[in-house]
């Protein structure tokens, strides 16, 4: 499905994801960030959608499981820590290659732990290098929600580094 495609049809099915977010959540911007978030989900895979009547049903399903996944997260609180350790010394360019390799693992660990959402707007900002008002117009929300999330994202990368390095 191509890129304008994908967003009418998008755009066509936003308010029924939202309704169904809406009776599953029973709150208005907790449905809105589901919408948003089966909005990336869609963006994602939108390659493999033949035609535009697949992406309904699609977006239903992912729509209903992020909702159940909510509810659930609601229940339980995990909580994840990272830790990190210093490599002790030795020659310098053998110990520069593999904190180079370690950095190069952590970061794509943070980048798999940031939420959904977050990972997706950045992936589309950084690694597609699209637009704030196209992004928005993906997610179906304004370029300043787009924003706070990417701002969201760097500042929860930056804690994650923080917190490896202390």
């Amino acid at each position: 499905m191509e890129k304008t495609e994908f967003e009418i049809a998008a755009s066509m099915l936003r308010g029924k994801l939202v309704d169904i977010a809406r009776f599953y959540l029973s709150d208005e911007d907790e449905a809105e960030d589901i919408v948003q978030e089966a909005m990336l989900k869609l963006w994602l895979v939108r390659d493999r959608i033949d035609r535009e009547k697949n992406i309904a049903p699609m977006g239903m399903t992912v729509t209903r499981n992020l909702c159940i996944d909510r509810l659930r997260r609601l229940k339980t609180h995990p909580h994840e820590s990272l830790t990190g350790h210093d490599a002790p010394d030795g020659q310098r360019s053998a110990q520069a290659m593999m904190e180079d390799r370690e950095n190069a693992e952590w970061m794509r660990g943070a980048v798999r732990n940031l939420p959904d959402k977050y990972r997706a707007v950045l992936r589309m900002r950084q690694v597609e290098h699209l637009e704030m008002g196209e992004i928005a117009r993906i997610i179906g929300a304004t370029e300043g929600v787009v924003r706070t999330i990417l701002s969201r994202a760097r500042k929860q990368m930056m804690e994650q580094l923080k917190a490896r390095r202390d």
